[in-house]
């Protein structure tokens, strides 16, 4: 059995340096030993505790021993597989976080990982350690998460048993207690919110995970999710079927992670007939993917959808008019219309004038005739705003304010990706990235700088 932590020598890494109870757990699993070794190199100064394990056996043994975070496992290794050594860790420790590490573009292997071990997320090899970092570090903040949501909902019930032994008590006294109810609810208001604003954060990582699998620099989820989120309002959608919408949006492409890479990245009308049929799939695969975690069923059914026609000859079951959800049909227009103006749909379209006029054209038959009225209104409405375009350095950036040119730092690496909209905490992160490289960024945006 292997168990090595970080430390200053690397190859002294069989005994155990004494870490601080605050560093999350990494277990990297794999039956080369430079692989591991490599692993142990790549997470150097990134505060983690990090163990690693020659096979699935050791692996959980380690487990059986050890309080771990997120493990990190190869698919193909002798004795027992990457899907079923991670299918075993879902059944024992659920709460583990499991990412794929793989060679092989093997669909079926992924379908397994997907449906049986429940993966966060997979990474091909050779894996870019930019990548990897980030995903790994989306699965603690997603994890951590997800601890804060089990408390709050600890804390909502004790809060509920509360309420309850108030309403028991209320009798002659009841205008004194009004006071005391109202509080607690106020309390019980705060603890949802905080609760939806983590849960918003994991899927804020899963997003930025999808496009760069995807090999998206047009923040497509983003704008998926934005624009079907102001047209189901504009349609006067319930306030639930209108974040119904804008979650389906962020994750509608989700499926594709488990497709090729090569077929991630190609237009749709370059593709041949088999390839086609891989990709039609991809609905199918988000929808198992989603509907395994918990509060996402319909989500995965929206998802599911998305690719399907008014008239019946979408995929993939070929469903017809009122049965395709509105939030889907809603989708379907918004994330099509983006990957039109990117040409990456259909020959010969580009920009948003053959968008608009592929849309129209298609209205009634492959699209909702009042989804394609309410979005080309709505995109309209925007277009006519006046938006200011110039450089700024970091020091100019406000939050609100849109990328318009992908980001690169002087490696080359993709930091950012057009239409990115600038937050606080994204602000925040560039200032640490030019101090601790000693670089200077200047960022082409929209918005204003008054």
């Amino acid at each position: 059995m292997v168990a090595a932590r970080l430390k200053n020598d690397e190859d002294d890494n069989n005994h155990s340096m004494a870490t601080p109870a605050s560093e999350p757990t990494v277990l990297f699993v794999d039956d080369e030993a430079p692989v591991l070794k490599a692993m142990t190199r790549f997470s150097r100064g990134r505060g983690w505790n990090v163990l690693t394990a020659l096979s699935g056996q050791e692996g959980l043994a380690l487990l059986a021993d050890q309080q771990v975070d997120v493990v990190v496992s190869d698919m193909r290794m002798p004795g027992m597989t990457g899907d079923i050594f991670l299918a075993k860790i879902k059944q024992q420790y659920p709460d583990v976080i499991r990412i794929l590490l793989t060679g092989h573009a093997d669909v079926k292997a992924l379908e397994n990982a997907i449906n049986h071990a429940g993966i966060y997320n997979y990474i091909n090899k050779p894996w870019d350690d930019h990548l990897l970092g980030e995903v790994i570090q989306g699965a603690l903040r997603f994890q951590e998460s997800e601890r804060e949501r089990k408390r709050l909902e600890d804390l909502t019930r004790k809060q509920n048993r509360q309420l309850g032994r108030l309403a028991l008590s209320l009798d002659k006294t009841v205008k004194e207690r009004t006071i005391e109810i109202e509080q607690a609810l106020t309390l019980l208001q705060m603890t949802h919110e905080r609760s939806k604003k983590s849960f918003h954060d994991a899927l804020s990582v899963v997003t930025q995970l999808l496009d760069w699998n995807e090999g998206r620099a047009n923040n497509h989820c983003r704008f998926v999710a934005e624009l079907a989120q102001k047209t189901a309002t504009a349609m006067k959608l319930s306030e639930d079927d209108v974040e119904l919408t804008q979650t389906a949006g962020l994750l509608h492409d989700i499926g594709l992670m488990a497709l090729p890479e090569n077929l991630r990245k190609k237009p749709v009308y370059d593709m041949t007939d088999e390839e086609v049929a891989d990709y039609q799939q991809h609905p199918i695969l988000a929808e198992m993917a989603l509907s395994a975690a918990s509060g996402l069923e319909a989500v995965a059914k929206v998802v599911k959808q998305h690719h399907e026609h008014v008239d019946g000859k979408g995929f993939p079951d070929g469903l017809r008019g009122t049965a395709v959800s509105m939030p889907a049909r809603i989708i379907a227009v918004v994330a099509d219309y983006h990957d039109l103006y990117h040409g990456l749909l259909a020959r010969q379209c580009l920009g948003h004038e053959d968008a608009k006029a592929h849309l129209q054209k298609k209205a009634g038959t492959t699209y909702d005739i009042a989804v394609v009225n309410a979005f080309l209104s709505l995109l309209g409405d925007q277009n006519r705003e006046h938006i200011h375009r110039f450089k700024a350095t970091v020091a100019q950036l406000k939050e609100g304010m849109l990328l318009d040119q992908d980001l690169h730092a002087s490696n080359k690496l993709l930091l950012l990706t057009e239409g990115t909209v600038i937050t606080r905490n994204i602000i925040d992160r560039l200032v640490s990235y030019q101090r601790k490289f000693d670089c200077k960024f200047e960022l082409m945006v929209k918005g204003d700088i008054g």
